[in-house]
C-alpha cells in the first residue's frame, strides 16, 4: 500500500509538471538503445493524456541493427535532435539518463529526470525519478502507465518489453519489484513475432569485419581482454564486440575502444566480481569526459580537445597507452596488459 501510495504521488507530481507545456522535449542521450527508446515513447504517451504532444530526440545517431529495427517494426516517433526544438522547448525531459551526461551539450533546462543509472550529480528539475535498485527505466514508465489506466497498444508493450529485457542482459543483480511488475503487465501484450523480427537483425556482413578488426588488435594478460578498433562507424560497434568478448571463458574484464568522428568511446564489460565497471569507467576517465554505468556495464566518451596534450586520435599506439595507463593509475589489475603494450612497443 505504501509503495502505491509513493507511486501516485510522483504519478501527480509528474502530471503537474507537464500540465503547463505547450512544447516539450524528450531527450535521450547519445545513441538511442531500446530501454531509452522505449522509455520516452511510454512518456510521450503519459503527455499525451494531458492533451501535450511531445518530440523525442536523440543526440546521437541509431548505430546497431536492431535499434534501428526497433525504430521501423514498431514505428517509434523518434529522430535526431534538432537544436530549434532544443532552444524552444519549454519543457525538456531526460529518460535513462541524467544531466550530468550531457556534457558539450548546452541543455537550456532539465525539467524532468527519470533513470535507473546511480546518481552522478545534483539533479536540479521540478521532477525526478531515479531508481538504482530497477534494471531499466522502462520498468519504472511501465508502472506509471499502468497506474495512469493508459492503454497501452501492443507495440508500445514491446518496446517496453525489449527494453527491459536488453537492459537486464549481462546483469548479475536480481530483478527488483518494479522489475517485475512491469514485465508481468507487459507480457501478454507483447507482439512476439516482431520482437523475434527485431532480435535477430543484429549484424550485417560489414559489422563482421569490425569483428575480424577487433580479434586481430586483440591484446590479453590476466583475464582482461582489450582491443582499440581505431575508426568505427557508430560506438555501438564497441558494445557489440565487448559484449562478445566478455562471454570468453577467461575474461574478467573486456575493453573495447573505439574513434568516432573525433570522440574517443571506451566500453567495459566485467563478471561483477568484486569489480564494478560504472565506477571503474568514472574513476579513470570521469575528468575527460562523460563516464560511468552499472556494475558490470560501464562507459567513457572522450572529446579529442579535452585528451592530454599530444595524443592524437589517429594516433592508435597513444590512444592505448592513455587508455591502460588511465586504468592501470586506477586499478592495480590492469597494470599486467599495460605492461604487454610497453613489451609490444619495445
Amino acid at each position: 500500500m505504501k509503495e502505491n501510495g509513493q507511486l501516485q504521488e510522483k504519478l501527480e507530481s509528474l502530471h503537474h509538471t507537464i500540465a503547463a507545456s505547450e512544447h516539450p522535449l524528450i531527450l535521450i542521450y547519445r545513441n538511442p538503445d531500446p530501454d531509452s527508446l522505449s522509455s520516452a515513447w511510454a512518456l510521450k504517451e503519459i503527455m499525451r493524456m494531458n492533451e501535450v504532444s511531445a518530440t523525442i530526440a536523440y543526440t546521437g545517431e541509431v548505430g546497431r541493427l536492431e535499434n534501428e529495427a526497433m525504430i521501423k517494426y514498431l514505428r517509434i516517433p523518434a529522430g535526431p535532435l534538432n537544436p530549434d526544438d532544443l532552444q524552444g522547448a519549454d519543457l525538456i525531459a531526460l529518460v535513462d539518463s541524467q544531466p550530468d551526461f550531457y556534457k558539450g551539450l548546452d541543455l537550456p533546462r532539465t525539467d524532468i529526470v527519470i533513470d535507473h543509472h546511480p546518481v552522478k550529480g545534483p539533479i536540479d528539475a521540478p521532477f525526478s525519478d531515479i531508481r538504482p535498485y530497477c534494471l531499466a527505466t522502462a520498468s519504472i514508465l511501465t508502472t506509471y502507465l499502468e497506474k495512469s489506466g493508459v492503454q497501452v497498444g501492443v507495440r508500445l508493450a514491446t518496446a517496453l518489453y525489449y527494453g527491459i529485457q536488453t537492459d537486464s542482459r549481462y546483469r548479475q543483480r536480481a530483478f527488483s519489484s518494479t522489475d517485475k511488475k512491469a514485465l508481468s503487465f507487459l507480457e501478454n501484450k507483447v507482439n512476439w513475432t516482431l520482437l523475434r523480427r527485431i532480435e535477430v537483425s543484429s549484424y550485417s556482413l560489414r559489422s563482421l569485419n569490425y569483428f575480424n578488426v577487433a580479434l586481430i588488435k586483440l591484446r590479453y594478460s590476466r583475464n582482461v581482454l582489450y582491443s582499440d578498433m581505431g575508426p568505427v562507424p557508430s560506438s555501438d560497434v564497441c558494445v557489440q564486440v565487448a559484449d562478445f568478448l566478455i562471454r570468453v571463458k577467461e575474461a574478467n574484464w573486456a575493453l573495447v575502444s573505439g574513434v568516432v568522428g573525433k570522440r574517443l568511446i571506451i566500453v567495459f564489460r566485467c563478471d561483477g566480481h568484486k569489480k564494478d565497471a560504472g565506477q571503474t569507467a568514472q574513476a579513470a576517465f570521469g575528468e575527460y569526459g562523460s563516464a560511468g554505468g552499472h556494475r558490470t556495464m560501464g562507459r567513457a566518451e572522450i572529446d579529442e580537445s579535452m585528451l592530454p596534450d599530444g595524443i592524437l586520435l589517429t594516433q592508435n599506439e597513444r590512444v592505448e597507452h592513455f587508455v591502460l595507463t588511465a586504468l592501470a593509475n586506477h586499478e592495480r589489475g590492469f597494470r599486467p596488459i599495460l605492461r604487454t603494450l610497453s613489451r609490444d612497443k619495445n
